[in-house]
């Protein structure tokens, strides 16, 4: 990792206002003075009359935040500190990119499952915060794009890492290169870092604001600093009230040699932050990269191919790179994934379903090393999926088979009973039977009815049959034992077992089919030697018991 300082100076108006200029920045000063680059926040508004005796270049100003990058004599700013209407002053610390040198993570993160519901990251707006984009590159599509590097005319990529996270969040899903995560949102190129990938402060808040203003639905900073700047923090908290996600780098082990590092590095380590952490192919924790307490997620990290800029080192204009830069924007197009799924959610709502859904790795819940988990794509249409769940692996099966589906509240209700209906609709559509509404045998139910036609098929099948008073009842739950007769008579299962369940009499309608699911291994009892045939089912072991039977 090079670890150059470079200060460099951009004069930009609008939104941050429209800057002065007293004295070139640089070094020294005229006079011989050591010059510093720090940014001063006041209690209240911006006051610039406190600078009117001393020479000072201002970079930017940011009324938002009642603050400015400034440039002073180093043996002035005490004299600042002791003005009523300074709050604080800080040095415009340095940031850095976080990388080491076909990508496996989209399939780590189930990607190919979310392809599969329809989930490109449409109609999300993305702002990568990074060296800029290759503005020419045949898989990226860049909606709009600036720059907060001096000496550059736009966000075009001199140095090939914004490119290639880019790619993870976005490369088109064409014919060539790779694919990202969520290739069909919308990318917006902030240059802040240079040709070496470094930067500053003012700059990272600088294409903040401008983010804002763009009115984004998420920031990627897959940069770092190893120490907390109050003005990175006070815009990234502007940025989450402004109802947009921040998604950051954990930070590699290499940026901050010096240090006594015991944590993941900044800005990953604001609360405001969701914070990324690699892992390798093997879902190991890497070594090269920080965790501790504020590590929220991990992903995808070690030899990522994607996309960059093309040189004579890369003519193809793809490379493999590793690092937590590279983690970082595996999450934030997962999280436009979530953000397309459910846009009604809040960003915090949207976090907690991902905790849910994530791969718990290393000690149960929340580590030090993975986080919540390894951050997985959507894969069920459901708002209380939760993978740690021991049906959770079920539901996601015959969700992705459009077998089964949920409430209009978005919920799927695993621990509702399934009624009549809802039971012979999952068989049908398993069995791939005509589904189309349409007249029943039975008086009680409608031929508009969501289920009518697989009831009617399951009828003309054999395995769906009613009452003797001629009627379904549709809406009734559905008891053990008549899932076990349907499944039985719908599959044709086999079986041969002299295990008997005690509470299972030899007359009853259901006996053959709960002992032929038995010595099948598709359903089991209670620890008692009973299997309580006239209980409810509910919407979880109903759909355990059928994915059971499809992967047999």
């Amino acid at each position: 990792m090079k670890k150059l300082m470079v200060v460099v100076v951009l004069l930009v108006s609008g939104a941050l206002g429209t800057p002065s200029v007293s004295l070139a920045a640089s070094d020294q000063s005229s006079e011989g003075e050591k010059m510093e680059r720090v940014v001063v926040q006041y209690k209240e508004e911006i006051d610039l009359n406190i600078l009117k005796d001393i020479p000072h270049t201002i970079h930017y100003r940011y009324d938002s935040l009642n603050s400015v990058a400034v440039t002073i004599p180093d043996n002035k700013i005490s004299d600042l500190e002791g003005k009523t209407a300074v709050k604080s002053i800080e040095e415009d610390g340095q940031v850095q990119v976080s990388f080491q040198e076909a990508s496996w993570g989209t399939d780590t993160l189930e990607m190919n499952k979310s392809r599969a519901m329809g989930l490109t990251g449409e109609g999300v707006k993305i702002a990568v915060l990074d060296t800029g984009v290759a503005s020419n590159h045949p898989d990226l599509n860049v909606a709009k794009g600036i720059s907060f590097v001096e000496g550059t005319d736009g966000y075009e990529d001199d140095n090939g890492h914004g490119t290639h996270v880019t790619g993870i969040i976005g490369a088109q899903d064409n014919e060539i290169g790779t694919v990202g995560i969520a290739p069909n949102a919308e990318i917006y190129a902030v240059k802040v870092l240079d040709e070496e990938g470094n930067g500053l402060n003012s700059e990272v808040v600088a294409g903040i604001d401008w983010a804002i203003d763009q009115n984004v639905d998420i920031i990627n900073l897959s940069l770092t600093s190893c120490k907390p700047s109050e003005l990175t923090k006070n815009a990234i908290k502007k940025a989450r009230n402004a109802g947009v996600q921040v998604v950051a780098a954990a930070g590699n082990k290499d940026v901050c040699e010096s240090e006594n590092i015991n944590d993941i590095l900044y800005p990953a380590r604001f609360p405001e932050v969701v914070s990324v952490g690699a892992v390798t192919k093997k879902l190991d924790g890497s070594d090269y990269t920080y965790d501790g307490p504020s590590l929220d997620f991990t992903a995808p990290g070690a030899r990522i191919e994607s996309t960059y800029i093309t040189n004579d080192d890369f003519p193809t204009g793809y490379a493999t790179m590793s690092g937590s830069s590279m983690a970082a924007p595996h999450v934030t197009g997962v999280l436009a994934l979530y953000e397309q799924l459910f846009p009604e959610m809040s960003d915090s709502e949207r976090k907690e379903l991902l905790i849910s859904n994530s791969l718990d790795k290393g000690a149960k819940g929340k580590d030090n090393t993975y986080g919540h988990g390894v951050a997985q794509a959507p894969t069920t249409p459901f708002k209380d999926f939760n993978r740690s769940h021991w049906y959770s692996s079920a539901v996601e099966n015959l969700s992705l088979g459009n077998l089964i589906s949920g409430y209009d509240d978005g919920m799927f209700k695993a621990k509702r009973s399934i009624t009549r209906e809802e039971a012979v609709t999952m068989v049908g559509r398993a069995l791939k039977l005509n589904g189309e509404e349409r007249a029943t045998d039975f008086s009680d139910v409608s031929p508009s009815s969501f289920g009518s036609g697989y009831i009617s098929a399951g009828t003309s099948a054999g395995f769906v049959s009613g009452y003797t008073d001629g009627t379904f009842r549709p809406n009734q739950a559905i008891n053990r034992g008549d899932v076990a007769m349907i499944i039985d008579r719908a599959f044709n299962i086999e079986g041969s077992s002299s295990e008997r369940f005690s509470d299972v009499r030899e007359d009853a309608y259901y006996y053959e089919s709960i002992h032929d699911l038995k010595a099948a291994g598709l359903i089991s009892g209670y620890p008692d030697g009973t299997f309580n045939p006239s209980k409810e089912i509910t919407r979880a072991e109903f759909s355990l018991i059928l994915s059971k039977v499809l992967n047999q």
